[in-house]
């Protein structure tokens, strides 16, 4: 049946309430039947044609208002969310679709409402809307127990810990950052990510102002790093390790900078003596040009440091 069918669907059902009701008026009891058989119609059509499938479910909507049961109505408004997430670019519709579909889900399911919640916060995020996907996150990731897979919380986690970064609302980020990276920490899989969620956390603590737990960060991910063989993002966390030993409380010196920046000159001299490679060419001399830096700075010479922030040469997922 296609759209001018379902249309006529509702057409005959309203002319069957009599001239007495109106042309357009429903007997009751009709608009349920009505947007039951659009929603048998949009599932047929859910795989081929998502659009199609999209506007009869919000047909059924509309026509089965105040008839339908609060369930019916919660899960029409949930394959509405499938339909729309089967279109490319509708991120925003997405998550508003899913908000609505979340609260209407809430007196009747906290678990089908907390997944609507996510999928509306991830959609925002992806949409650029971080205000509202940390709302709909804040919602969910504060004290509810969301039974995800721990791969996919984490990821969950990160996403929400990024709109934070965005919104300036550092201290927080790194919270989410770091039970993001403990969801994976000793998973073999995950390795990777692993690493670099605990790198993001370091970057959001040292934007926080909690610079000893941002060193301590830093090391921590460049140590995993290593344990990759991945030497870029390595020498990057131990470069900026090295400058918050540097630049401690009152201009004092808070850790033994010239060790760190020492061990990444000598690991890169001997990868270099293996394989010349232009990016260890290029991480050689930029750790140099910054450790001559730190020297003046240290020396009490006027220095630029290349490092100028705890966003310089962070790369976010």
């Amino acid at each position: 049946m296609n759209l001018s069918v379902a249309s006529g669907l509702i057409e005959l059902c309203a002319t069957e309430a009599g001239p007495a009701d109106g042309p357009r008026a429903l007997p009751n009891g009709s608009g349920a039947k009505v947007a039951r058989r659009l929603a048998e119609i949009a599932a047929a059509r859910l795989l081929d044609a998502p659009a199609a499938a999209e506007e009869q479910l919000r047909r059924a909507l509309v026509v089965g208002y105040g008839e339908l049961e609060p369930r019916e109505r919660a899960q029409l408004r949930s394959r509405l969310v499938t339909a729309i997430a089967a279109q490319p670019g509708r991120d925003r519709d997405l998550a508003g679709a899913a908000a609505a579909a979340a609260a209407c889900w809430q007196p009747i399911s906290a678990a089908d409402s907390a997944h609507l919640w996510l999928v509306a916060g991830r959609a925002w995020h992806r949409a650029g809307r971080h205000a509202r996907a940390a709302a709909a996150f804040d919602r969910i990731l504060f004290g509810v127990d969301v039974a995800y897979p721990r791969g996919e919380l984490a990821l969950v986690r990160s996403e929400f810990a990024e709109s934070l970064l965005r919104l300036g609302r550092y201290r927080q980020a790194a919270w989410q950052f770091t039970e993001a990276a403990r969801l994976l920490d000793g998973s073999a899989a995950d390795r990777h990510q692993h690493a670099d969620l605990v790198w993001s956390a370091a970057v959001a603590r040292e934007c926080c102002g909690q610079e000893s737990a941002a060193i301590g960060g830093y090391l921590r991910a460049a140590g995993l790093w290593g344990e990759l063989g991945k030497i870029v993002p390595r020498a990057r966390c131990l470069r900026a390790a090295a400058w918050l030993q540097l630049r401690g409380p009152g201009g004092r010196i808070r850790g033994p900078w010239w060790l760190t920046i020492a061990v990444l000159l000598t690991e890169l001299h001997q990868l270099i003596a293996v394989e010349p490679a232009a990016h260890l060419a290029e991480e050689l001399d930029r750790t140099r040009g910054q450790f001559a830096q730190m020297c003046a700075q240290a020396s009490g010479r006027r220095a630029d440091p290349e490092h100028s922030g705890p966003l310089h040469g962070h790369h976010p997922r």
